[in-house]
Formats: structure tokens, C-alpha cells, sequence
């Protein structure tokens, strides 16, 4: 595994009866983990259909959800992209809120 060497500044520290205390600099050695803490991405099986669905963490918050199998990373799976069947019509069923003025 490769090694860091970390530096860490000089700071106080609460504890937990209110005294503050100095921690001094200090420079540290930290193995970094072949692995991330925070998982990116992972693929399970979709809720709806039983397809296999890769989600991917985005960089700013939030999920995505691609199509795993036969290598179509790039085409979003259908049961989570919310939105791409509305139409743009109005619905005949659902009654105008502003008609009654």
C-alpha cells in the first residue's frame, strides 16, 4: 500500500469538560486505502423491473442511474429517470385550478 506523509497543524482541542488543550504539530505517516470510504458506485438489481442498474454517486449530490448489462453505461435506466414520460398536453382528467374565475 502506498504511504502519505501528512503534516498537521498546531490547534486546540475541546474536551469534554470544557478545558481547551494544545496539540502540538506533528508530521504522520497514513497508509492510504486502495479503496475509497465513500463508495462512487455500485449495481443491484432495479425494484421494478428486475434489471441490472449501475448508481453513481455525482460530485455534487445526488444519483444516477445507468443501464449495467451489455455495456450501456451511458443510457439512463428507464424506472428511475423520473419525468421522460410526462407529455406536454394538459391532462383531460385533471380539472383547472383557475377555471372557476
Amino acid at each position: 500500500m502506498p504511504v502519505q506523509l501528512i503534516y498537521r497543524k498546531e490547534h486546540t482541542r475541546r474536551l469534554k469538560s470544557g478545558d481547551t488543550v494544545r496539540v502540538a504539530a506533528s508530521w504522520i505517516l497514513r497508509e492510504s486505502a486502495s479503496k475509497s470510504h465513500r463508495v462512487n458506485q455500485f449495481t443491484h438489481l432495479c425494484p421494478k423491473c428486475g434489471a441490472k442498474v449501475r448508481s453513481v454517486r455525482m460530485p455534487n449530490g445526488g444519483w444516477a442511474h445507468f443501464e449495467a448489462a451489455g455495456g450501456l453505461e451511458s443510457l439512463k435506466h428507464p424506472c428511475f429517470d423520473i419525468g421522460a414520460d410526462i407529455a406536454l398536453s394538459k391532462d383531460p382528467n385533471t380539472p383547472d385550478l383557475f377555471e372557476h374565475l
